[in-house]
């Protein structure tokens, strides 16, 4: 019996030029999590959404679907990686000035355990580690819906202009 999956999401153009219009990276971020602003559309795509956001660290959760099952029957380790990947990032950019983003230049993902497609939520909980001029370091961990660690990573990340920047 064949699935289908429907979703929406909004204009990528729309979520890039609030970033140019918040005072920070941190108040872009804390629209996405309110809601006042779309969430990209691979976050739509994978139901991936930021939940906190703080200099500190940046939790991201999303839930285990049916269709996110690799052919053993279990979540595929890309769509985990790209959940800890976005986490990380994120939380590079809450140190940048406006100007500046982040992009992955280097992920390493360390799995821990399988999960299964139960409907649970797992959360992505991200730590920079080092934010230069232009490079950036930083470190994530996964669990599970019980606490338990499911994978963890680190990733390095160039700083570059931001898409809205004259600089």
């Amino acid at each position: 019996m064949n699935r289908e999956r429907t979703y929406t999401w909004g204009d990528p153009a729309e979520l890039v030029a609030a970033m140019g219009r918040e005072e920070s990276h941190l108040a872009w971020m804390q629209g996405m999590i309110e809601g006042r602003l779309p969430a990209p559309a691979f976050g739509a795509t994978l139901e991936l959404r930021p939940v906190e956001a703080s200099r500190a660290s940046m939790t991201f959760a999303m839930p285990l679907r049916e269709w996110m099952l690799n052919p053993a029957g279990v979540i595929h380790g890309g769509v985990l990686a790209t959940l800890l990947d976005s986490a990380m990032t994120l939380a590079v950019i809450a140190h940048l000035e406006r100007t500046k983003i982040a992009t992955t230049t280097t992920l390493t993902t360390h799995f821990v355990r399988p999960l299964l497609a139960d409907g649970s939520e797992v959360r992505a909980l991200a730590q920079v580690l080092h934010c230069g001029r232009s490079h950036a370091t930083a470190r994530a961990e996964l669990t599970d819906a019980k606490g338990r660690l499911i994978a963890h990573g680190d990733a390095a990340f160039a700083i570059v202009p931001a898409p809205f920047s004259d600089v």
